[in-house]
């Protein structure tokens, strides 16, 4: 027979799985609707190649300029108030 705090435990699992489940479809959808509208920007209009080292240099440093700004917020909201 199956004990209360087994079907607990396999029911909070199962929990964890289904949103973990939804959380990567709603990233996959997020991803995709980004690439698909970076994608339709005309940069050739702008003079920008996208193949070119120094656009992807360009885009390698905002996106660790972005980590960088969430780990310095994530410490300053996890400091213990005085």
């Amino acid at each position: 027979m199956v004990s209360s705090d087994g079907l607990k435990t396999w029911f909070d699992y199962q929990l964890l799985f289904v949103g973990i489940a939804i959380a990567f479809i709603g990233v996959t959808v997020a991803w995709s609707r980004l690439v698909g509208y970076l994608g339709s920007l005309p940069l050739a209009d702008l003079g920008v190649d996208p193949t070119d080292p120094t656009f992807a240099l360009a885009v390698t440093g905002g996106g660790l300029l972005v980590l960088l700004l969430l780990v310095v917020l994530a410490g300053l909201l996890n400091r213990e108030r005085q």
